[in-house]
Order: C-alpha cells, then structure tokens, then sequence
C-alpha cells in the first residue's frame, strides 16, 4: 500500500477544506438528515481532530459537548455516546456502501475508538481489498483451470460477494429504519395502507366553548370555536412540514387538509395524523374515551390536560383570560405550555390515529419537535414500547416559554393502554 505521510492524525495529502466538503456531502444526505445526533457526533469528532484535539476526543467528553450531559455523569450507567457511536459507524457503511459515494474522500470511525480516520477512496477501496482478499489453496493457483472451471468460480465468489452486500444493506436499512424512537413511533402509520390524511385544525382563535357533559364526563366538553379560517399558525405550519418530512422520507403520501374540510368518512380511508388541539374538533373528539384528554375549565378559565386518574389536578394547564399577543415575550414573564400526543388504533375509524396538539401553539411546536428527532424521542424508547401499534400510546410534554420561543420539550407523562 503507498505510504503517505501523516500530521495530526491526518493525511499529509487532504486538507481540512476537503474534509470540511466531505463532512458537508455526509449530513446533508438523506441517510444522516433522518438523524441529528449522528450529524452532531460526526460534526465534533471531525471537527475536533481538524483543530488537532484529537486527544480530547474521548467518551465522557463527547458525552458533554454533544449530548447535554454533565461533567460527573456514569458512563457506565448512560451508554448514550456508545450507542450513537455504533449509530453512526452503521449509517457511514450504509452511506459508503452506495456505489455513486465509492469515489468520495473518506470518513470512518474505527471501533473502540471515537477519532475519525481520513481516507482517499482509491486506498480505501485498495484497503478494503487487501483485508478482504481470499486465500487460494497452493495446490489450485499452481495449476491452469480450464475455462468453465474458472468461470464455475468466479460465478460462485459473485453469489456470495452479492449476498453478503444484499445482507449488509438490508441489516443497515433495517437498522436505521426500525431501531430509533422516531421510527417506531411512526412505524403503525407507515405500515398502514393508503396515504396519509393530515388534518390541520383551523380555529385559530380561542378559547373553546364548553357544551354540557356527556353521561360519562363529570367536566364539560370543549369545541371550538366556528370561526373557521384559511391560515394556519406559524406553530402549527413548522409541525406540519416536520410530520410530512418524516413521512414523506419513509415513502408514504401526505395528503394536507383543513380540519373543517376533512369529513368522518375521510377519517376512514387510511392512516390520520390530526394537528392541533383545541383548535381542531376532531382531536377533542376522538380522543375524549382515553386516559389523558383535552378539557376545559370554564370557572376558571383553564384549558388543560386531564388525567384521568387524578381528575381533580390542574398542572398541565393554559389560562384562557391571559392576553394572547406577545405571550412569553422579549422582557415577560416566562410561561410554561403543555402538550398531548395521542397514537391509537381508534374503534370509530378503525384506523391509525396520531393527534399532535398543544394547548396554545407553543406546544404544538414543541410536540412536532419532539416526533421528528430521535435524539429527544431516546428519553422514551425505554419506556414505552414505540413499535406496538395494538396498544394506544399517549405521551404529555411540557415546554419552557422565554421570549416567544419553546425551549426542549420534556417528557411529564405515558400511558399505554
């Protein structure tokens, strides 16, 4: 193999320009936007050995830098960074496995070490040959094999080169596509038949109107509002692109509609993703027989997440006389918003449901947020069993409002039923 001289780690004959291009090409690809803390692990690992920190690149500090986690934190506890590791490692094989990226400069993670190793293509294909080579036995390469015999082989070296490929590919697809939170989540959706209906409420102004209770329900009920409108919050709008992007990258049809527009019978055809929560009819009425609901306090001018198990609390709730303009401003109080998502097989539609809803926008975002990334959906892929598309599973976030803007949505509440 030709000898190249190395600095810092770094082949003499690459410069940090074209690492940085490659690092580029890499997360910008369909195989790493699915999932941000690859892009995020690859970013710093890469870019600390750029700036000849190499040495610093070790477990409990990418755990820090990258992941959020305290100085003190057991690393024997949280296998957070030698997950995303061997997340990462998958993703770089998938990505280099494909023919069109087998001329690109590079980038590999070597087990048992988190440093990145920097390569031509031509020496890593020439690499990869070299550890890959086949032994011949001396008493065949000694002799001539006749046409047939040699083409018998060759053909057989073909089949299995093939299949272990075909093995590789479909373990890293299979991997990368069923093993994350995220994909979970959405897996009884994408595995439903039809494209998908997204109903997008469009009430924009509140509060709801309480009607009487029915003969089970010990609260009234909420509806919105008839103001019926052609626009849609900005909250609400980064929600939608955040589900379709989702969707759409796994292979399925959106269809995009206002909630007034959609009809019960619509709700019929195939797999449902509601938007919206007090603001869109729907959400409040198919999801009313499960254990966490959306509900109105009139007398105290509340609309909140109600359990069912602890009817009588008020914790996750929106005061509906508070000013809507400016909420959570530049220089105002901070405010803390609240939102309920909802993953059912519902009796009435016989079909998939995922309702996405916060109580005033912020959690709708927030929410929307939240589905879309692994790295936040981690913190219950051991707590509920994504994948179960038999059971309902409803999640209660909650989010910090500072200056207009939802901070992370953190996980209060699961209920699988």
């Amino acid at each position: 193999m030709t000898e190249i001289g190395f600095q810092d780690g770094i082949p003499a004959d690459l410069t940090h320009e074209m690492i940085l291009a490659q690092l580029q090409l890499l997360t910008r690809d369909e195989i790493f936007r699915a999932s941000k803390r690859s892009i995020a692990f690859l970013r710093f690992v890469v870019e600390e050995t750029l700036k000849g920190s190499s040495d610093q690149i070790k477990e409990r500090t990418i755990g820090m830098e990258v992941f959020g986690r305290t100085s003190s934190y057991d690393t024997n506890l949280d296998h957070v960074v030698r997950t995303a590791a061997t997340e990462l490692r998958k993703r770089l094989a998938i990505y280099y496995g494909d023919e069109k990226h087998r001329s690109e400069l590079r980038i590999s993670l070597q087990p048992g070490s988190y440093i990145p190793k920097f390569m031509h293509a031509h020496l890593a294909t020439q690499e990869e040959a070299e550890d890959g080579a086949l032994a011949i036995p001396h008493s065949e390469s000694s002799q001539a094999p006749d046409s047939k015999a040699h083409w018998h082989r060759s053909w057989q070296v073909a089949c299995m080169l093939f299949a272990v490929i075909l093995a590789a590919g479909l373990s890293g697809w299979y991997w990368v596509h069923s093993e994350t939170p995220e994909y979970l989540f959405w897996k009884p959706v994408l595995d439903t038949h039809g494209p998908v209906l997204l109903a997008v409420g469009d009430v924009p102004h509140g509060p709801p109107q309480p009607v009487a209770a029915e003969d089970n329900q010990n609260s009234p009920l909420a509806i919105p509002q008839t103001d019926s409108s052609r626009s849609v919050p900005f909250a609400d709008a980064v929600t939608i692109a955040r589900v379709v992007g989702v969707l759409e990258s796994n292979g399925k049809k959106v269809l995009i509609r206002r909630e007034n527009a959609s009809s019960f019978s619509d709700l019929r055809e195939g797999p449902v993703v509601l938007i919206g929560a007090f603001n869109n009819e729907w959400s409040l009425r198919l999801t009313r027989q499960l254990r966490f609901t959306l509900a109105l306090d009139a007398e105290n001018h509340l609309i909140y997440i109600k359990d069912s198990k602890n009817s009588a609390s008020r914790a996750w709730s929106w005061g509906t006389n508070q000013p809507l303009d400016h909420v959570g401003g530049r220089g105002g109080p901070i405010l803390h918003d609240y939102a309920l998502i909802s993953r059912i097989r519902n009796s009435e539609t016989g079909q998939v449901l995922v309702v996405i809803g916060g109580l005033y926008t912020y959690g709708t975002q927030s929410a929307g947020e939240f589905l879309t990334d692994s790295q936040l959906m981690q913190s219950i892929g051991s707590a509920a069993r994504l994948g179960s598309g038999n059971q309902n599973l409803q999640i209660v976030l909650g989010t910090t409002v500072t200056d207009g803007t939802p901070g992370p949505p953190r996980v209060l509440a699961i209920s699988q039923e």
